[in-house]
C-alpha cells in the first residue's frame, strides 16, 4: 500500500519540522545560568545527588510530558548516579535532565516500532519481517538518547581540550598581574564566556562551589569529575599538588600550556599525514570513475555509434 507509506512519511516530516521549530522557539528555557544549577552538579560530582525535583512549571509542555513519562522508568540508585554523571558531563545539570532522558527512551521506543510497522505494511513485507523490523526499531529508538548523549559528551570534551591553552595563558597573565588563583579563575571565566563558553561554564560552577564553602582541592576534583577530560584531569591534579606543596603555580601553568600547544601541533601534523591515506578510497572509487566517464565516455559512445553504422 504505497499510499499508507506516503502518508506516514508525510506525517513524520511534518512532525520533525514542527519539532525543530518549537525547539528553536523554546531552547532558551533549556539552558539556565550555570550558577543556578551549580548545586546539582556539585552534589552529583561528589556522589551525593538527590532525587530530581517534581516541579516543571517553567518547562515547555513537551518537556514536561517527557519528565512525567520518565517517572515511570525510574532507575536504581547506582544507575541514577551513573546517568547523572553522564548528563553532567554533557552539560545537563538541571534537575529535570534525568527524567527527560528516561522519558525520551520510553517515548522513542514505541514510536520507532510503530513507524517501522507502518513502513513494513506500506512496503508489503511479510508479518515476520514486520515484527522483527519493529523490534529492531524499538531497540534503536530506546538507544538513540544514549547515542546522542555520548556524542554530546565527546563534543564537549573536544571543546574543553581546544580551549585549555587559552585558559592557561589567561591564568598565567592574571596571576602574574597580582591576582590570587581563585580571583584569576573568576576573571578568566568571564573573559572566556564568548570564545570558549564550555570552559567558562565549568569555571563559573567552580567559582560558585568555592563561594558556598567547598575547599579548593575538592572543587578542583569536582571540576575534573564533571568534565572527565584527560588534560583537564592533569591540570587539576597539578593545581592540587602545587597548592598542597607550595610550588609556583605560574611555572606549572606555563609548562602545562607549553605542553598542550606542542601536543596540539603534533596532533595537527599527525592528522595532516593521514590525509593521503584517507584520500585513497575516495579517489579510487569516486574521483577516478568520474574522470574516466568524462574523458573516455564520449569516445566510447562515438565508437559504438560508428560501429553500429558499419554493421548496418
Amino acid at each position: 500500500m504505497p499510499w499508507l507509506l506516503t502518508i506516514a512519511f508525510f506525517l513524520v516530516m511534518c512532525s520533525i519540522v514542527a519539532g525543530c521549530a518549537y525547539w528553536i522557539k523554546t531552547r532558551d528555557l533549556l539552558t539556565p545560568a550555570p550558577v543556578a544549577s551549580a548545586p546539582s552538579s556539585g552534589s552529583a560530582a561528589s556522589g551525593t545527588d538527590s532525587e530530581p525535583a517534581a516541579s516543571f512549571e517553567e518547562l515547555p509542555p513537551w518537556l514536561q510530558m517527557l519528565c512525567e513519562t520518565g517517572k515511570s522508568l525510574a532507575p536504581g540508585e547506582g544507575e541514577r548516579r551513573r546517568l547523572r554523571r553522564l548528563l553532567i558531563a554533557a552539560g545537563f545539570r538541571q534537575d529535570w535532565a534525568l527524567l527527560a532522558y528516561r522519558g525520551s527512551q520510553v517515548v522513542l521506543a514505541p514510536a520507532a516500532a510503530v513507524l517501522a510497522m507502518l513502513a513494513g505494511a506500506g512496503l508489503g513485507w511479510e508479518a515476520v519481517t514486520v515484527v522483527l523490523s519493529s523490534m529492531a526499531a524499538s531497540y534503536a529508538g530506546f538507544r538513540l538518547p544514549t547515542f546522542l548523549l555520548n556524542k554530546r559528551i565527546r563534543s564537549r570534551r573536544r571543546k574543553l581540550h581546544r580551549g585549555l591553552p587559552d585558559l592557561l595563558d589567561l591564568l598565567v597573565i592574571s596571576i602574574e598581574s597580582g591576582l590570587s588563583l581563585d580571583s584569576a579563575i573568576a576573571t578568566t571565566a568571564t573573559d572566556l564566556a564568548i570564545v570558549h563558553p564550555t570552559i567558562s561554564d565549568e569555571l563559573f560552577v567552580f567559582e560558585y562551589e568555592l563561594r558556598v564553602g567547598t575547599s579548593r582541592a575538592d572543587a578542583l576534583r569536582n571540576l575534573s569529575g564533571r568534565t572527565n577530560e584527560p588534560e583537564m584531569r592533569k591540570l587539576t591534579s597539578l593545581l592540587i599538588q602545587a597548592d598542597r606543596f607550595g610550588t609556583s603555580i605560574v611555572k606549572v601553568l606555563r609548562a602545562q600550556g607549553r605542553y598542550l600547544r606542542i601536543r596540539r601541533r603534533q596532533s595537527a601534523e599527525e592528522m595532516a599525514h593521514k590525509v593521503g591515506v584517507k584520500l585513497i578510497f575516495p579517489i579510487f572509487f569516486l574521483i577516478m570513475p568520474s574522470i574516466f566517464l568524462v574523458t573516455a565516455g564520449p569516445v566510447v559512445i562515438k565508437l559504438l555509434t560508428e560501429m553500429r553504422g558499419y554493421a548496418s
